[in-house]
């Protein structure tokens, strides 16, 4: 058992007159700092205030920072039992750096940190929701040392996860970044992961809760939310245009842009129809009932959009298990990382594009040739590796995307391609070099007339020679868009 003397300082009051009154009903002590200790007061607990027991004053930026009670935690144990939870950086919105270097947690970390490494002799909680269990285990007569360990290891990973709340708030560009750490919390849980026998749930930084909300259908899924992002940065990749994105298996099947909301998904999705079924689709604009009457006629999983109509919400939610997420486009992350080998690899967002392209064959591209080669451009960020985009003005009608050779992805998008006007001229974006002729050669048999690509390949000439035998149209961006 543990020493009936408790030290309790808490910025979220909730659950603590219960747990106050447990513990009087247990014989402890109880010593407070000056808010709780006035909360518990008016409500009829005996309370020492920590000024009154150290001896010194509690200021505001001052409460629990004390060598008698850091040695009564750390060392000798009198204190076994700290109940303590932080001031809530992560709530705070809008606020100056000033005032929010004032939410930062000093005493509180240091009493949690030095409880749970002396778990031999002290018990901490940092939660309310762990209150009740706690209560439970004391009437036991059940706080064993096994009991304590499992606190401690929670305490560690709270004290954890709020200093990368703080270190994300305040962490300086990636180049100059010595550590990486996030500030993620659960947000949501999840069944299993990419497939059934794996765990998984979605870490978000309490910052950015606001930023995501899930307006309906059934539990969203580990691949859902993968997919979701892809669609939804595809959409918002063409700020001043009406976009729409429908994506599989984190891949485009397609994207277009429209006059009209209803406009932009038809074309997305008749892109490649078969591929759509059970996709994502994503907005860059409010979703509008009009086109929440298309959506409801197909088979998707889910609709991710920066706002909802409630009339458009009226609609979709018609179909129980699609799922409705409204995100903000402030929560497109300007850094990319993944865990490898037990490290986490780091970079920035792939948000760079050319300034001005270099025509580099004897043809120009024509104006439409020029618009749907920007638009191509854009789309071709957005497919894995190798990839390329068969397009027309504001629509695509081809992706080869993910194939191990760059002329296998120029096959892929040909077979693959839709019918089209016949007066639209086909153009290809490919989001790396062309290695060899030979894709060239299958996109002219395809019908391409122009290329957007980055150059850089040492047959480069050979590329633009194979294009001014087709009369096609190329231009070098000098910047790559690989995406693995």
């Amino acid at each position: 058992m543990i020493n009936k003397k408790a030290l309790i300082s808490v910025a979220n009051k909730d659950g603590i007159i219960d747990l106050a009154r447990a513990l009087i009903n247990a014989n402890f002590e109880i010593i407070a700092t000056a808010g709780t200790q006035k909360l518990l007061s008016e409500n009829g607990i005996e309370v020492i205030k920590i000024s009154e027991y150290t001896g010194g004053t509690e200021s505001e930026r001052v409460k629990t920072l004390s060598q008698r009670v850091a040695r009564e935690i750390l060392e000798t144990g009198e204190i076994g039992l700290v109940v303590c939870n932080l001031y809530p950086f992560y709530e705070q919105k809008e606020k100056s750096i000033d005032e929010m270097v004032e939410f930062i947690d000093i005493g509180g970390v240091t009493l949690i940190r030095a409880a749970a490494k002396n778990y031999k002799k002290v018990a901490v909680l940092y939660s309310p929701s762990q209150y009740n269990d706690f209560i439970e285990t004391l009437n036991n007569d059940n706080l064993n040392e096994d009991y304590r360990l499992d606190l401690a290891r929670k305490a560690f990973d709270y004290i954890a996860w709020y200093d990368c709340v703080i270190a994300d708030y305040f962490s300086p560009p990636l180049p100059d970044k010595e550590f990486f750490s996030t500030g993620a919390e659960k947000f949501l849980a999840m069944r299993y992961g990419e497939n059934p026998h794996q765990g998984a749930a979605f870490y978000l930084n309490p910052i950015y809760h606001n930023g995501f909300k899930i307006l309906g259908g059934k539990q969203i899924s580990y691949n859902n939310i993968l997919d979701a992002e892809v669609a939804f940065c595809a959409a918002n990749e063409f700020k001043d245009d009406i976009a729409c994105a429908v994506v599989k298996h984190q891949t485009p099947c397609g994207v277009a842009l429209g006059d009209t909301q209803a406009e932009a998904f038809e074309r997305a999705y008749t892109a490649d129809s078969l591929s759509a079924f059970g996709g994502i689709v994503g907005l860059n604009r409010k979703l509008e009932p009009e086109t929440a009457e298309l959506i409801r006629k197909h088979f998707f999983e889910v609709v991710i959009a920066p706002y909802f109509e409630e009339k458009s919400l009226e609609i979709l939610k018609k179909k129980k298990n699609l799922r409705l997420v409204k995100v903000s486009p402030e929560l497109i992350q300007p850094l990319v990382y993944r865990p490898v080998f037990s490290g986490i690899l780091v970079q920035e967002s792939d948000k760079v594009d050319f300034k001005e392209w270099e025509i580099v064959t004897k043809r120009k591209p024509n104006d439409y040739e020029t618009e749907a080669l920007k638009f191509a451009w854009k789309v071709v960020k957005w497919t894995k590796s190798n990839s390329v985009v068969f397009a027309v003005r504001g629509r695509t009608i081809g992706i080869g995307a993910g194939q191990t050779s760059r002329v296998g992805a120029v096959e892929f998008a040909a077979a693959h391609s839709v019918p089209r006007n016949d007066n639209d001229s086909i153009v290809m974006a490919s989001d790396a070099f062309f290695p060899f002729r030979d894709g060239i050669d299958k996109a002219a048999e395809a019908g391409v007339t122009a290329v957007i690509q980055p150059g850089g390949s040492k047959r480069d000439q050979e590329v633009i020679d194979a294009c001014n035998e087709y009369d096609m149209a190329m231009v070098f961006t000098h910047i790559r868009h690989f995406r693995h």
